[in-house]
């Protein structure tokens, strides 16, 4: 296997924990209504989706291409490859602001403090998916990157922005991230 490849195994991180901090939320809103609602059964389908089904494709194709598995269907192994390491790698953005999201919710159901609970684990994932994404990019992207995550932490905890606020502020540059990103890589499949 290229070596490249087990680099694209740490960008596995940030969905498994997606996929964790969903479950988690689920169990804290069954734990606060008493009950099984629509919005834990979801929230616990989003997290298989994070945990089970995202890595099993991103690993299904990466070791299919690298011992040439399925020859006839190479091309669209490539697409899924792309798309993967598109999902994983740009998406990266949009996942953190989910896994945020998620914790505000989780703070506001709890009551905890929103600096441990929500701000320190925002600026740290931060951090991390700017230097494995961008440690080599031109024009220091990453530093860019982390200027981001610094300014929109600093600009909401002036604010004081409260927990449910926090949830629906990184909800919305969640859809918006994913939306956007799906919309370059079809250009970008279109050019190339």
């Amino acid at each position: 296997m290229e070596g490249y490849r087990y680099q694209q195994f740490a960008y596995l991180v940030i969905p498994l924990l997606a996929g964790f901090e969903f479950f988690r939320t689920a169990r804290v809103v069954r734990q606060k209504t008493g009950k099984e609602t629509a919005r834990t059964v979801t929230m616990d389908a989003c997290g298989y989706g994070f945990v089970a089904f995202i890595p099993a494709i991103f690993l299904f194709t990466i070791f299919s291409l690298e011992y040439r598995s399925f020859p006839l269907l190479e091309n669209v192994l490539h697409r899924f490859d792309r798309y993967g390491v598109m999902f994983l790698f740009l998406g990266s953005w949009w996942q953190v602001f989910l896994i945020t999201a998620l914790r505000a919710r989780r703070t506001s159901h709890a009551g905890g403090s929103m600096l441990r609970s929500v701000w320190i684990p925002y600026l740290l994932l931060g951090a991390f998916i700017s230097a494995l994404i961008l440690w080599v990019a031109p024009f220091n992207l990453m530093w860019v990157s982390i200027f981001w995550f610094l300014a929109s932490f600093g600009l909401l905890a002036a604010v004081r922005v409260s927990p449910d606020k926090a949830c629906r502020v990184f909800m919305v540059l969640a859809v918006v991230v994913f939306a956007g990103e799906n919309l370059l890589f079809i250009v970008l499949d279109a050019i190339v």
